[in-house]
């Protein structure tokens, strides 16, 4: 039996990864490059984001389902930084 251990950040980072773009739920933030990092410092999680557009509506539900998301995995300090550039991926 082979047992893999990941890191925090590495954990973390997937919990971020996947969780889906409010707009086309078929893709997650990740696919969109809204997901630009995650970071784990002590019991701290810092997920930075970046929108599509500077004028994206989804970036405030994006925000609450990272927290969520990463709250509901077991890390209880999430804060979430959004940076306007560059911009993620435009979609359509």
């Amino acid at each position: 039996m082979v047992i893999l251990q990941t890191s925090a950040a590495e954990r973390a980072w997937a919990v971020a990864a996947s969780v889906l773009d409010p707009e086309v739920p078929v893709l997650t933030i990740e696919d969109l490059g809204v997901l630009r990092d995650v970071r784990v410092d002590g019991e701290r999680v810092t997920v930075t984001i970046t929108p599509t557009y500077s004028g994206c509506p989804a970036m405030d539900a994006i925000r609450d389902d990272v927290i969520m998301a990463l709250t509901a995995s077991g890390f209880q300090d999430v804060d979430v930084d959004l940076v306007l550039s560059p911009p993620g991926r435009p979609t359509g």
